[in-house]
């Protein structure tokens, strides 16, 4: 366990670009930790910088408890309210911090736990935002069924894909995409499962 008191952050290391607090917050669940190379990591605190656009995320990992400070350039450091509050890239762009190969792994792990949760308003809310997670893994294709070489950002993933290329064919993840609930509908019912509940719908870090 790490003896750590405060989150540290590498010397000389530029923010992180994410378009949203969402997305940085997803890229913490896909990095690894760097002292025992599991994680997720748990976001202890966020904070804005000085400077406009910037983010602090003070976190921990949660497998060794060590602690790291996130530095993000974000457009969308604080989420608005309502139904863009979801958002995790408002743009046609793809993740620059999230490969294709990592948001493939978010959206395979949130349909399960959205599958094995008996709670139906959280398992709407966790199957939206798997469609979400899926719409970002189809940014990254141009013209063609083979995704680039370029939308692969480490090793782990880019070797997933040389062993496993027809997981990442782009008629796959549509066809995938269209066995999904209408993303709003989805939106609407999980806006008034919310607001019975009595508090914020787009609240669903929390």
């Amino acid at each position: 366990m790490s003896s750590d008191t405060n989150p540290r952050r590498c010397e000389g290391e530029k923010p992180l670009q994410a378009y949203t607090l969402n997305e940085a917050r997803y890229y913490l669940v896909v990095t690894p930790c760097g002292q025992c190379l599991k994680g997720p990591w748990e976001v202890d605190a966020v904070e804005s910088d000085q400077t406009p656009g910037l983010l602090s995320i003070e976190s921990h990992c949660g497998n060794c408890r060590a602690r790291r400070l996130f530095a993000f350039s974000c457009r969308r450091p604080q989420p608005a309210d309502g139904p863009e509050a979801l958002q995790i890239n408002p743009t046609d762009q793809p993740s620059r911090i999230v490969d294709l190969g990592q948001w493939l792994s978010l959206f395979y792990m949130l349909i399960e736990s959205a599958a094995s949760e008996r709670d139906r308003r959280t398992a709407r809310r966790t199957g939206y935002r798997a469609a979400m997670c899926l719409a970002e893994a189809l940014k990254f294709y141009a013209d063609d069924d083979e995704p680039p070489a370029s939308a692969f950002f480490y090793d782990r993933t880019a070797e997933a894909r040389r062993r496993h290329p027809e997981s990442f064919s782009r008629q796959r993840l549509r066809d995938m995409q269209a066995k999904l609930p209408d993303s709003g509908a989805m939106a609407r019912r999980i806006r008034r499962d919310e607001r019975r509940k009595g508090h914020p719908w787009w609240r669903f870090w929390r």
